[in-house]
């Protein structure tokens, strides 16, 4: 495919991408450019450890894990990418092989940004040289934040800053929100680096004392205020928010 066809394909995905859709749209055609749309069935593997990357990805439907593989084959997921958000960028801009194993949960659609396009971007418009700084620091600052709840949170914190950072508010009654959990729960456990009956225990802890209401991966939280004072946690990192403000989730030590 051709520039220009390349451009017409991957210019309206780029665009519905939150972190991409507010810069100008001469830069955006020309980082679609050297776009490649790729489609990935669930389980398919998209990068593995050491491998050398031209790009980065962006998800544009579905999920993908990122995780940590040992010698003999034990997994730590350490975040679930969601439509919106970007991954590999760190190790593309840095030419180092990829440290994670990234594959997908889902059926997924994705955009493969080639390196040299928005570099020549960059160079043009200081706007996306902004974008690319603020996607690496706000990751930057999540996993920070994610690193203490690890070391310093116990599960049921870590619980319950899940459930907080993953909901979405009720406009109709402040105090609520809900949430679908974004994988499977043995992958979410993984994430907040506790065991899945841990995970599972902890849940339905707080469905005991009337905090949230579960149905399958469909959760209820019905009062935020008092979710917060449980966790003892503060912070606008455990705030309820819109799906596309969620970053990565809790870093590993041993779980609990």
């Amino acid at each position: 495919m051709n520039r220009p066809d390349l451009e017409n394909a991957c210019l309206p995905l780029l665009e519905t991408v939150p972190g991409f859709r507010s810069l100008p749209r001469e830069a955006l055609r020309m980082i679609a450019g050297g776009c490649r749309e790729r489609s990935a069935t669930r389980d398919q593997v998209l990068c593995e450890k050491g491998q050398r990357l031209d790009g980065f990805y962006v998800l544009i439907e579905g999920r993908v894990k990122l995780a940590v593989l040992s010698s003999d084959g034990a997994e730590r997921v350490l975040d679930i990418v969601l439509p919106g958000q970007t991954f590999a960028e760190a190790a593309a801009f840095l030419c180092e092989p990829y440290p994670l194993h990234a594959q997908a949960l889902s059926d997924a659609r994705l955009l493969h940004v080639r390196l040299p396009r928005v570099r020549r971007a960059m160079e043009r418009w200081p706007e996306v040289a902004f974008r690319m700084l603020t996607l690496m620091a706000q990751c930057t600052q999540r996993l920070t934040a994610d690193l203490e709840a690890c070391c310093l949170h116990s599960a049921g914190q870590r619980v319950a800053g899940f459930l907080l950072r993953e909901a979405e508010t009720n406009r109709a009654a402040a105090d609520q929100a809900s949430l679908t959990l974004p994988a499977a729960k043995s992958v979410v456990a993984s994430c907040l680096n506790v065991s899945p009956e841990t995970f599972s225990r902890e849940l339905h802890g707080l469905a005991r004392r009337g905090l949230i209401e579960i149905e399958r991966r469909q959760i209820r939280i019905t009062s935020l205020t008092q979710l917060r004072a449980l966790a003892g946690i503060d912070g606008p990192q455990w705030t309820a928010t819109a799906r596309w403000g969620r970053g990565p989730l809790a870093m590993g030590v041993q779980p609990s």
